[in-house]
């Protein structure tokens, strides 16, 4: 007999429920999103070292992929990390308080916006 884990048991609720249904694809999805939180966790301890959230780690990698000289417009930093640019506006803030992008204009047009990656970035 097969060790039992929770998704297994799911599994085995939904063949007695649904006998009409093959509940093995669900194993698959069910163990790969159980690991995917598991090492989530890990790498947000790992962020976390380093007084980082994932969000904001998200960011500066972000940044320092997009090559020299490690700057992009706010609107394009949201849709590679794929939130609004709401969400995008509160996590470059805290990363300008600690000191790790900046905020600068975008050439001649005032309203243009750049954000940089600082050194400590």
């Amino acid at each position: 007999m097969e060790p039992q884990d929770h998704v297994s048991r799911i599994q085995q609720q939904w063949a007695k429920q649904r006998p009409d249904l093959d509940p093995s694809p669900q194993g698959i999805i069910g163990r790969l999103h159980r690991l995917a939180n598991y090492l989530t966790e890990e790498l947000c301890m790992v962020y976390a070292a380093h007084g980082l959230t994932e969000a904001e780690f998200d960011v500066l990698a972000t940044l320092r992929r997009a090559g020299h000289p490690f700057s992009l417009p706010p609107g394009e930093l949201a849709l590679q990390t794929m939130v609004t640019t709401g969400a995008m506006t509160k996590r470059i803030d805290k990363l300008v308080a600690n000191g790790w992008v900046t905020r600068e204009q975008s050439g001649d047009d005032r309203r243009g916006r750049r954000i940089n990656l600082t050194a400590s970035g």
